[in-house]
């Protein structure tokens, strides 16, 4: 039983209200004529920052790249991401129309210039009792492959910082507006909500790097194993006990309401496992 989740690397859309804007009329002009004035850069360089990080992507599906990775993931079991780890079709590999944006403004000459882009990441454990464990060398790899096709484009040698957030809800979208990050790392749920807002509403959205199938694991000797053979058998049956993980538990939440979801946000593995057993 498991939910294919898809996982992009993020960036803020463009919003007037939040991204700073200025006006230039007069103050004492009509309020119903009064229109903010943006400057026209702020949403071109965010759309060219989508659109450079997509032409990377495309090349390193179109090269091969992507699966040699998953055949060397993850380092404690080599080869396995194959079975786990999805491509989703929704951009093909066809480089030749998806050109590297030429005369970068905005926030993608910042990023340039300065050689560095900043990416939120969330703390975890970095053991086997975390299920990010199991996807983040993944997930820098893909990265890395991408950032070695932008460096040969764009000849800079183009770095990442890591914005560093503890564990639980993330006010990743407030960093963004504020400038404080260029983009939200892959491991975050292209389907879920940050802060209130609707992800799929309140950023821009590169080409789907990965998706990962969600499992739900039932206790061997427990009388379930044999009566939930579907999402739909535990549909269901109301009023059960699901524990998940930070990658998990929005999904889990919103396709299982009248269940009770608990989340581990460290040791999810290890911890959902001493849950089962109490």
């Amino acid at each position: 039983m498991h939910h294919k989740q898809g996982i992009a690397t993020l960036i803020m859309l463009s919003l007037v209200a939040i991204a700073g804007c200025s006006t230039t009329q007069s103050p004492d002009a009509p309020a119903a004529e009064r229109q903010p004035a943006v400057d026209p850069q702020l949403a071109k360089g965010r759309q060219q920052l989508v659109d450079a990080l997509d032409a990377a992507w495309i090349r390193v599906i179109a090269s091969g790249k992507d699966r040699e990775i998953y055949k060397s993931m993850p380092p404690s079991k080599p080869g396995a991401a194959s079975s786990y780890m999805v491509t989703l079709a929704d951009c093909l590999p066809s480089p030749e129309v998806a050109p590297f944006p030429d005369q970068p403004v905005g926030l993608l000459k910042d990023i340039l210039d300065r050689g560095v882009i900043r990416q939120v990441v969330q703390k975890t454990t970095d053991t086997p009792s975390d299920t990010s464990y199991y996807f983040s060398a993944i997930s820098d790899a893909l990265f890395e492959a991408m950032l070695v096709e932008l460096r040969n484009h764009y000849k800079v040698d183009l770095k990442v910082e890591n914005v560093v957030l503890p564990p639980g809800p993330l006010p990743s979208t407030s960093l963004l507006v504020d400038g404080r990050a260029d983009i939200i790392s892959q491991l975050n749920a292209t389907g879920g909500e940050t802060q209130g807002m609707r992800r799929r509403s309140s950023r821009r959205f590169t080409c789907t790097m990965s998706a990962i199938s969600q499992y739900l694991h039932i206790p061997e000797k427990s009388a379930l194993a044999s009566e939930i053979n579907s999402v739909d058998d535990l549909y269901a049956r109301e009023g059960l006990r699901i524990c998940a993980g930070p990658l998990a538990t929005q999904t889990a939440r919103a396709f299982f309401p009248k269940h009770k979801v608990s989340t581990k946000y460290m040791n999810d593995l290890s911890g959902c496992v001493k849950d089962t057993q109490a």
